[in-house]
């Protein structure tokens, strides 16, 4: 059953007009202002930069002094936002929990509720030195169009974090930074078979298919993108799967659509209809995900590798 979603980028960064409490409440009145932009476009989830709560505070490693709770002054603004124009929107701050610091990513629901929330699981070293702690898995969250989840800037040069997104079975990974990334976003959507939004606060920000291909960019013209994706989608290897194609085709019609980038061995199908969805197509025709099947070749592949 289509189950369509508008994707929304921004590149923004709070600008410099306060010291200390003030900034920080100017960083998230800012964030406001550039949600309630953002959703004009009637969108259904705004993904925000990294750390926005804390920007232009943290320039001497004090990070724990502008810390904050989850849910805390940063959520409950970005709340009010979501409320207003019914949709979700990621707040970003330092969170402290049980008197530890981590680099923090909340998803924030339509009814201004937080959803979930994300622990960078690999900081910098840098972050590291300023007592910032590892997150230890990466959550999907469930949403009213589908699972999202997400990873955070230097996240992005581990592979076993998308590889975590993709087994806990995200349909698109929300990307908070303070870097652009480029062909890392594709890479990582291609390999993982899942939708990827980025945001920072630099001009080009980026919403990239599960097929590698970029939908929408920011640029140094306008700050604000948006894309409507379908999370009734689903990423297949096309070993064995491909012979269903003509059938899937035959019985369905217009009622799905099909994309099969040769080059790269896997292909999407996504369910276009009312009262039928991808899993149950899936199941029809025996297809198996390459969530599935890259696991279940890895298991076999570690399972069959001589001890050293």
């Amino acid at each position: 059953m289509a189950r369509y979603a508008r994707l929304t980028t921004v590149s923004w960064s709070p600008r410099k007009e306060a010291e200390g409490a003030e900034q920080q409440a100017s960083n998230r009145r800012q964030a406001v202002e550039m949600i309630d932009r953002a959703a004009k476009d009637g969108s259904d989830l705004v993904c925000m930069p990294e750390i926005f709560a804390q920007r232009h505070l943290t320039s001497g490693g004090n990070w724990g002094d502008w810390a904050e709770p989850i849910p805390g002054p940063t959520t409950d603004a970005v709340g009010e936002a979501c409320r207003r124009n019914s949709c979700y929107a990621v707040a970003t701050t330092v969170e402290e929990r049980c008197g530890r610091l981590y680099n923090a990513a909340a998803l924030v629901d339509r009814k201004g509720e937080v959803a979930g929330v994300y622990h960078k699981m690999r900081p910098t070293r840098g972050e590291l030195d300023f007592g910032i702690t590892p997150g230890s898995d990466a959550p999907v969250f469930e949403t009213d169009f589908g699972p999202v989840g997400f990873a955070i800037c230097f996240d992005m040069n581990f592979a076993e974090v998308g590889q975590r997104l993709q087994e806990n079975g995200a349909r698109c990974v929300l990307w908070p930074s303070m870097y652009e990334a480029g062909t890392q976003l594709e890479f990582w959507a291609e390999q993982f078979g899942f939708y990827v939004v980025s945001s920072w606060g630099g001009h080009v920000n980026s919403i990239i298919d599960m097929t590698g291909t970029p939908l929408v960019r920011t640029g140094y013209q306008y700050p604000i993108a948006s894309a409507d994706v379908n999370f009734d989608r689903e990423c297949f290897h096309q070993d064995e799967n491909r012979k269903q194609w003509e059938a899937i085709r035959e019985r369905y019609g217009r009622g799905v659509s099909l994309n099969i980038p040769h080059p790269e061995g896997k292909f999407t199908l996504a369910s276009e209809m009312e009262g039928v969805t991808i899993e149950q197509i899936a199941e029809e025709f025996g297809l198996e995900t390459w969530r599935h099947y890259r696991r279940d070749a890895l298991d076999k592949i570690l399972a069959a590798t001589p001890e050293a």
